[in-house]
């Protein structure tokens, strides 16, 4: 069933807040293209969060973009890895949170409504919208690995797909990967030909399954050293369980069971914001390295459980200002003392494993074995974050781990050890405890 352009409007009005887009009220899937002034059926992608669904899940989306994703862009600015960083983000935070989003505002309308079927069924454009760009995109941040630009349109004629043939990752660590996902991919609409039939929840839950099924099953071959690298690993993990948990999502959608999508949709959302924050954020792999797993992903977990507790409720109640209070208040809290004292430390020594890896340039020749963005990722980047470059080990540190590369800074803030812990009255509070126990000079 289409999403008539007027119950979008009529949704707009009933949530108080304005879609973004219009989604799928004619022939073609031009009608789902975000009407304004600069968008068209051939530049259909979405990559900024007001480009695409607008609703309650932008309040996680835009700082997750600005704040974390943005701060990473910056950090590696004329390398290989700006491209890459920029790509995955747009995959994974403008992307996935747009198909949660439609999800979203479909079970705030079911609630006030209360006819599910009829409001899951509208919202299928919306959805469609959502995972056909999340489809198209999602080659461009492969490719992007392989040190190509995933904006530059050469991914493929029909809305950056491909060929089914096609694997931008040969002959890299992730060429099983792309192996995987290329016959599925071919058969995703594209967007771009204005020939593309409007899918049910059905069937565009079968499509999701088969893309979480392939990228799992892809992932699954990938070397170890690839997956379990930081912030690559990270990404392919975050992308792996987002498409997993939009499967689970989808398929309860498609029952119309509100209930249970929105549970698997509070799900979802945890999940994402766990590993951006921990895996993306290379905060888990440090840990690792220094034989302290939690330390510190421990209480930013705890702290994404209670940014996510207030969804399910609020889904089921259609209350888009509870919910959008909910969400910004504690997401704010949790995100400060990441981007003020973690992401500065952590960023410190990539930026010195890139300066002086030597050779590369935003073009894509990494100056390594693969000639791409991979040979930073897995070469100077892991070992300065493992403490295998000078500099990175923590050697003159106060644990003589890398955690170093965390602790040190926040001693330094708090005018060394003894002083407070600058993560003290944050949800970070509880990794004062390996800040504590460092003893005073």
């Amino acid at each position: 069933m289409s999403f008539e352009k007027a119950r979008i409007f009529g949704l707009a009005t009933l949530l108080g807040l304005s879609i973004g887009i219009t989604a799928c009220g004619g022939d073609s899937a031009d009608d789902l293209v975000k009407e304004d002034a600069g968008s068209s059926a051939q530049d259909s992608n979405n990559d900024t969060v007001a480009e695409g669904v607008v609703g309650p899940l932008d309040a996680v989306q835009t700082p997750l973009d600005e704040q974390v994703f943005g701060a990473l862009v910056d950090a590696t600015a004329g390398t290989p890895l700006e491209g890459t960083l920029d790509c995955a983000g747009q995959s994974v935070v403008i992307d996935v949170i747009d198909v949660l989003d439609s999800i979203a505002l479909a079970l705030m309308e079911a609630a006030e409504s209360q006819d599910p079927a009829a409001a899951f069924e509208a919202a299928a454009g919306n959805i469609q919208f959502s995972v056909q760009e999340l489809a198209n995109d999602l080659p461009g941040a492969l490719t992007a690995l392989a040190g190509d630009d995933c904006n530059n349109g050469d991914a493929g004629d029909n809305g950056g797909n491909g060929d089914a043939g096609d694997n931008p990752l040969a002959g890299t660590p992730l060429a099983p990967l792309g192996d995987a996902l290329a016959p599925v991919l071919s058969q995703f609409p594209t967007g771009g030909d204005g020939d593309n039939e409007d899918l049910d929840l059905q069937s565009l839950s079968a499509l999701v399954h088969a893309l979480a099924t392939a990228f799992h099953g892809g992932l699954s071959m990938v070397p170890a050293e690839a997956t379990e690298a930081p912030i690559i690993g990270g990404l392919l993990t975050t992308l792996d369980t987002a498409l997993l948990d939009l499967d689970d999502t989808l398929m309860h959608l498609g029952v119309y069971d509100g209930a249970a999508t929105a549970e698997a949709l509070e799900a979802t959302l945890n999940h994402l914001l766990v590993n951006v924050l921990t895996q993306v954020v290379p905060i888990s792999f440090i840990e690792a390295q220094a034989g302290q797993e939690g330390v510190i992903s421990g209480p930013i977990a705890d702290g994404v459980d209670q940014v996510t507790a207030a969804l399910g409720d609020n889904l089921l109640s259609a209350a888009l200002p509870p919910l959008s209070d909910a969400l910004n208040g504690p997401l704010a809290v949790l995100l400060d003392p990441i981007e003020n004292q973690l992401l500065p430390a952590i960023l410190g020594p990539i930026t010195d494993a890139i300066a002086g890896f030597g050779g590369g340039d935003s073009g894509g020749d990494a100056g390594g074995p693969t000639g791409t963005p991979l040979d930073l990722l897995l070469g100077p980047i892991t070992d300065a974050l493992g403490g295998g470059l000078p500099g990175g080990d923590g050697g003159d540190g106060p644990t003589g781990t890398p955690l170093d590369l965390i602790l040190g800074p926040l001693m330094d803030a708090a005018g060394g050890a003894g002083g407070d812990c600058p993560l003290a009255g944050t949800p970070l509070e509880p990794a004062c405890a390996l800040f504590d126990a460092i003893p005073a000079p």
